[in-house]
């Protein structure tokens, strides 16, 4: 449980949380956060863990403290929680994604951190954070985007819907080249979903015509040998001439004797 009483901690005693979800706090929402606390002070206190070298661990409130330092305190108003370094992790979470302004890949991160870390199922997790299993698995999904697709989506503030959206694309090539299509004419969820439509479409035809032009050509490979076996009047010398469907390939076989040379027709 936590203890009521808040303390004044030194900013230089509180270590930041290596668990923290939030990558990116937004240089100008701290700088306001700065000017609120310069006039009115911090008015929630951080939440701290106690550690064994006599310093403490932020649980809740990394960007309170950030702004503090900003501001020019030395001291935090803080409550001592005393929690596991797994429940540390879970409340830090929890605390930004009630913010609801927590990315979701930062959040899709975090997930993946923390059921890494403990060794977690995602139904696990969904119990702890009381939250829908489906919910963090497709934020999980998202990461199987390569970096370089995660952090164009997150510099351009594109949706997750974006980002699903990018998941059908199997070959990375082909998504970053939608995505520089989306960035280019500012296209919204649903545009990009109809530009993904149009890929498909197109991909679906071009794969007819390869699929049309290799038919035509391994029929053109069996007629060219069957017509020279015949124009050589091979069948006469005892040659035989017979092929095979294997599915994806086909076996011509042609035996020919070897006395073929010393024959008379």
């Amino acid at each position: 449980m936590f203890m009521r009483k808040t303390t004044e901690i030194p900013i230089d005693m509180i270590k930041a949380n290596d668990q923290q979800p939030r990558e990116n706090f937004g240089e100008e929402q701290l700088m306001e956060l700065r000017d609120s606390i310069k006039e009115f002070g911090i008015l929630q206190p951080l939440i701290i863990k106690k550690q064994d070298d006599g310093r403490y661990m932020l649980i809740e409130g990394e960007r309170r403290l950030r702004a503090a330092s900003m501001a020019g305190l030395n001291k935090v108003p803080a409550i001592i929680k005393d929690a596991t370094e797994e429940e540390a992790g879970m409340i830090a979470l929890v605390e930004n994604i009630q913010r609801e302004n927590l990315g979701y890949i930062e959040e899709a991160k975090a997930y993946r951190t923390l059921m890494e870390k403990y060794g977690i199922s995602q139904m696990e997790l969904s119990e702890k954070l009381g939250k829908n299993q489906s919910t963090i698995s497709n934020k999980i999904r998202l990461l199987s985007l390569p970096e370089d697709i995660q952090e164009i989506l997150v510099d351009n503030k594109l949706t997750e819907r974006h980002a699903r959206a990018l998941l059908k694309v199997e070959d990375d090539n082909s998504r970053m080249g939608i995505l520089e299509k989306v960035l280019k004419h500012g296209l919204n969820v649903k545009q990009t979903e109809k530009l993904l439509d149009d890929y498909f479409k197109q991909r679906e035809l071009k794969e007819r015509e390869r699929n049309k032009i290799r038919h035509i050509s391994y029929k053109l490979y069996i007629n060219t040998l069957k017509r020279a076996f015949n124009d050589m009047e091979l069948e006469k010398k005892g040659a035989t001439f017979s092929q095979e469907d294997l599915g994806n390939d086909l076996r011509v076989t042609i035996v020919i004797p070897k006395e073929i040379d010393s024959m008379v027709v």
